[in-house]
């Protein structure tokens, strides 16, 4: 049996009128005053979208002039005489069975308040624009200024919110409200088409579109005027289909797990677990292009929701990524692409910069994790939280922007220049291999820098970002060694594979220390070199210049940063042991021999009280 097959419970004329005017008028209509200026307001949006909070929020305000009365057919159903024995006998349809009870009912208070000249609160799906037509004529000829307030809620939403009500009622009484599939699609499509017809014919004075947490989206004052445009509904469409952020997408996985925990056949009866079951996925489904995807992290709780969805992340790189650094491409007949590589902290963007400006003639295309990582909607938020771990949050999405941007350049053939800190020797080939296969020529260069220095960098980049009043990133000292140990498997990796046409091993002051090009031949000219030359600068001894530097940067930044002074003081532990002697730590003298003490002989008696040695 459907929804629509209920049959209807009918009250004679006597009873229906008897109800409205010794219940319903009295109780709801119950402190409101007549208004020089009277004022209605539509609550509209489809079943589950949270018309009744705004509806309040409305008639506290309303409140304020001296009273409103309550409209919706909805309130008046638990008045119908037969309601609680249907709901009790079937509550998926007992709503269906008194609608035409309750329309009237409503039709009857709205005639009061527009005769009485009330101000009024109805909240309404807004489904069909024939009824609003007419409801408006008449409120408009009665002298009330008409508003819409309707909320823009995502049908993933509203449908697990309809199912999460009507579980509520069940536990609680027994039976509940319940909403088909059909009743909520309907409403939630009909919505947009009355709304462009109120904004295309003036229906109303004004409408203003609301979140679901009452944040307003956009107000447009009418005056009772017609005019262009489907602005309303553009937001509330807009709004529906709006990516979510994690925080709504972690919100709406917990009320879906309460809710299949609410729904198990233990605590519902089995024809209510199925209905509701289906439902609860229908709403997993339907959030499908909007919530993020979940992604394991090792700390708890586990995993979070800062995994763009499929959409969202092919939006921002066709929208924000190719414009903003894909645009100005310049095709070349014998492209390059130079991977600028070093730890987090060691200069590669001042590498960079040269590298560019060697190539300034050919235009070559400049890629950045740390240009993309901006790109995401989370990062910034992220930086102010968890400075420290805002990048591995959104790994996924910023390292596939890198992917694509790095395929897009290479299909119109220009020059790259590519900054990374590498955590493997994989993590440079995936990107390497298809270059040299697109007849790249792949140039590297890799920076040798101490780890003190690369370390005491994050610190100092991320002070200055402090300092102007920016969230700043500090890589942890886990994210930083991983990257450090790893470039001298890339080294060794670079300088044998044949994808790779040279290497370069630069200190942080870009002078070169080691350079091997590739022979025709194809084989390594000296398999493991680039490597010792980037052993070799990360353990050389800092001249005193280099040491006064670094020293001052320290003192800087302990005054800038000291809830970091322990780790401040690991960096400048780690630095010191390759600093000139004069700046070495002092150290205790060596003495050669035992230590004499001069302490005291014992007393005589004292020793004789307190022997040392038992004499048993």
């Amino acid at each position: 049996m459907r929804e629509l097959d209920a049959v209807p419970a009918v009250l004679t004329e006597v009873e229906h009128q008897g109800i409205l005017s010794t219940v319903i008028l009295p109780v709801y209509t119950k402190g409101a005053v007549v208004q020089e200026r009277p004022v209605v307001v539509f609550v509209a949006g489809p079943p589950g979208a949270g018309k009744s909070a705004v509806a309040d929020l409305v008639h506290e305000v309303l409140a304020r002039r001296g009273g409103a009365v309550r409209i919706g057919s909805d309130l008046y159903k638990p008045l119908h005489p037969a309601y609680a024995a249907l709901l009790a006998a079937d509550d998926r349809r007992a709503g269906v069975a008194v609608r035409t009870d309750t329309r009237r009912w409503q039709e009857g208070v709205e005639a009061y308040v527009r005769r009485h000249r009330l101000d009024a609160v109805v909240e309404t799906a807004l489904a069909d624009a024939d009824s609003f037509r007419a409801a408006a004529a008449a409120y408009r000829a009665a002298g009330h200024r008409i508003e819409v307030a309707v909320l823009a809620v995502p049908e993933a939403v509203s449908q697990l919110s309809v199912l999460e009500r009507y579980l509520g009622q069940v536990e609680a009484a027994g039976a509940g409200r319940y909403v088909s599939f059909g009743n909520h699609d309907l409403c939630s499509r009909a919505l947009l088409g009355t709304l462009r017809v109120i904004e295309a014919e003036g229906l109303a004075d004004r409408i203003t579109v609301f979140r679901r947490d009452r944040g307003v989206l956009a107000s447009t004052e009418l005056n009772g005027a017609a005019r262009g445009g489907e602005g309303t509904v553009a937001a509330v469409a807009a709004e529906r289909l709006r990516p979510w952020t994690a925080r709504e997408t972690q919100c709406f996985r917990q009320a879906m797990s309460g809710a299949q925990q609410r729904v198990h056949p233990a605590r519902i009866s089995r024809e209510r677990h199925l209905a509701v079951a289906q439902g609860i996925e229908r709403a997993f489904a339907l959030s499908e292009p909007m919530r993020r995807i979940a992604q394991i992290r090792e700390e708890p709780p586990g995993v979070d929701y800062h995994r763009l969805s499929h959409d969202e992340h092919h939006w921002i790189f066709n929208e924000l990524i190719v414009p903003g650094y894909l645009g100005d491409i310049v095709p070349q007949e014998q492209p390059v692409v130079v991977y600028v590589m070093g730890q987090p902290g060691a200069g590669k963007t001042e590498a960079a910069n040269v590298v560019e400006h060697a190539l300034r003639g050919r235009s070559p295309v400049r890629l950045s994790g740390d240009d993309l990582k901006a790109m995401h909607p989370d990062y910034h938020q992220l930086l102010q939280d968890s400075p420290r771990g805002a990048g591995a949050a959104i790994r996924a999405d910023y390292r596939a922007w890198m992917a694509e941007s790095e395929a897009y350049v290479r299909q119109r053939r220009g020059d790259l220049v590519i900054e990374m800190a590498p955590g493997s020797p994989e993590d440079f080939l995936r990107s390497a291999i298809p270059a040299a296969q697109a007849g790249y020529r792949v140039e590297v260069v890799l920076l040798g820098v101490r780890a003190a220095d690369s370390r005491q960098g994050t610190a100092h980049r991320y002070a200055r970002a402090l300092r102007h009043g920016l969230p700043g990133r500090f890589t942890s000292r886990h994210g930083h060694d991983r990257c450090f140990t790893a470039l001298t498997d890339v080294a060794r990796t670079a300088e044998r594979h044949p994808a790779v046409d040279s290497v370069l091993v630069l200190r942080r002051d870009h002078t070169a220390v080691y350079r091997t090009e590739r022979p025709a031949s194809g084989t390594s000219a000296g398999p493991g070199r680039a490597a010792a030359a980037l052993a070799t600068e990360r353990q050389r001894p800092y001249t005193a210049r280099e040491a006064a530097g670094f020293l001052s940067v320290h003192r800087e930044l302990r005054a800038a940063l000291p809830q970091y002074r322990d780790e401040l003081a690991d960096i400048l532990a780690a630095a010191r042991r390759l600093m000139p002697a004069h700046l070495q730590p002092p150290r205790l003298p060596y003495s050669i021999g035992p230590v004499r003490l001069p302490l005291p002989a014992p007393r005589a008696e004292r020793a004789a009280d307190y022997p040392v040695v038992s004499r048993a």
